[in-house]
């Protein structure tokens, strides 16, 4: 994944609503039909905290590019991959109470939610 690539949330929401929310729902909620797990949330409440790895741009970017849309895998291009992630990253989720402690000599990569 090219960590030089800039993101584009606006462009980022236009891809995610083409390419995720069948699946991951506008919202970012996930699906959860009968109560069962199907598609995870990748925000709000159920979501990852936002000191997971998931919650920094690149990391999700590059899972992004390698697995999803789901049965169509690698059809996004690393800026679609980027926008994307930068855009659900940013989503309201859980807090991670201790994050400012995962990088105490300040060298975090610019991709880390503070």
């Amino acid at each position: 994944m090219n960590k030089e690539l800039v993101s584009n949330a606006d462009n980022g929401k236009t891809l995610y609503v083409q390419h995720c929310a069948s699946c991951h729902q506008l919202d970012g909620q996930g699906l959860y039909p009968n109560n069962t797990y199907m598609f995870p949330a990748i925000a709000g409440s159920q979501s990852f905290n936002d000191g997971a790895g998931m919650a920094r741009t690149y990391t999700a970017a590059a899972f992004i590019k390698g697995n999803m849309p789901l049965g169509q895998e690698g059809m996004l291009t690393e800026q679609q991959a980027v926008d994307i992630a930068y855009y659900f990253s940013h989503l309201e989720r859980p807090i991670f109470a201790n994050k400012a402690d995962d990088w105490p000599k300040g060298d975090a990569p610019k991709d880390v939610r503070r």
